[in-house]
């Protein structure tokens, strides 16, 4: 169930706002031997799509504590507008 209810809020993330926002983070770093947990969203986001990353981000670092202290889950912000940015079930697979 709270996979779901992640996965859910994970999807409306994707729907852009009509709100111009500051700049997301970004983590650079790759996970080898692990989950990344990576919340896309587009330029223009309100003050809901944040609350929803945020809350997205909360209940990974609550359910995944402990592989995320081990660094084995990472949560990542992504700008889809990103130049040169990359993220598709073939990259994935490399």
């Amino acid at each position: 169930m709270k996979k779901m209810v992640l996965g859910i809020a994970l999807m409306i993330g994707l729907i852009s706002c009509g709100h111009q926002a500051g700049k997301a983070e970004q983590a650079e770093t790759a996970v080898t031997d692990g989950v990344e947990v990576l919340y896309f969203h587009g330029k223009q986001r309100c003050a809901t799509c944040i609350a929803i990353e945020q809350n997205a981000r909360d209940a990974v670092e609550a359910v995944f504590a402990d592989e995320v202290k081990r660094g084995r889950v990472v949560f990542k912000t992504v700008d889809i507008y990103t130049p040169g940015l990359l993220y598709t079930s073939d990259a994935a697979d490399e």
